[in-house]
């Protein structure tokens, strides 16, 4: 037969019939976390470190890529006017119109300088103009749609002028001169051939607006 009592303790019938106390008042004890509870836990702070890593490689090359389009077209920008600015050079415009008036059957440096008088400098420097021009296109240091834009058909217009005159000089100086001028004016004659070559600028964008800011 169990008896219960009152204290700090209570007591409970067992199955062999004895009686035992449960304290309530004594605190319950916890086992420390074991060292794979802490291997676990440094597991997934690893995994989170390795994310956070991965997030942040991304953005920086996300941003990056922004930075470098940003900068390619700022690039861009300054290579336009600076090609723009060779339009508004007096002499330049002056080379320009005297090759335009110039016969294609000019072949030596002593008819070319007997044609154009006191003006073959300024013919001869829209011609070194177009040979470097044709350089930097070649080295990926100008666009060559932005220079096909601004000066296609200036430089296949001189160089069919000049043809005659370029044979000459490479006949006696070897082939390298004036081979990037040469070079150019066969890559817009090439690309005109294989495209639809547009129509001039006051037709074919004549409903053209400027974009909204």
């Amino acid at each position: 037969m169990s008896v219960g009592t009152l204290g700090f303790g209570i007591l409970k019938e067992t199955d062999v019939g004895t009686s035992q106390s449960t304290n309530f008042c004594q605190p319950e004890t916890q086992n420390p976390p074991s060292a794979w509870y802490w291997a676990m836990n440094l597991d997934t702070a690893a995994s989170y470190a390795e994310i956070l890593g991965l997030i942040t490689i991304l953005g920086a090359a996300v941003y990056s890529w922004f930075q470098i389009r940003e900068m390619k077209a700022s690039r861009d920008s300054a290579a336009a006017l600076s090609l723009s600015e060779h339009l508004q050079r007096p002499r330049f415009i002056a080379g320009i119109v005297e090759l335009s008036e110039q016969p294609e059957d000019l072949d030596s440096m002593e008819k070319f300088k007997a044609h154009h008088g006191e003006n073959w400098p300024d013919v001869l420097c829209v011609m070194t103009t177009w040979e470097s021009l044709g350089a930097l296109v070649h080295r990926g240091d100008l666009d060559f749609y932005l220079v096909y834009d601004l000066y296609s058909g200036l430089v296949t217009f001189c160089h069919e002028k000049c043809e005659a005159f370029i044979t000459s000089e490479r006949e006696k100086y070897g082939e390298t001169r004036l081979e990037w001028f040469s070079w150019l004016s066969d890559r817009f004659t090439q690309f005109n051939a294989t495209q639809v070559v547009p129509e001039p600028a006051h037709i074919e964008h004549a409903q053209w607006v400027p974009p909204k800011v």
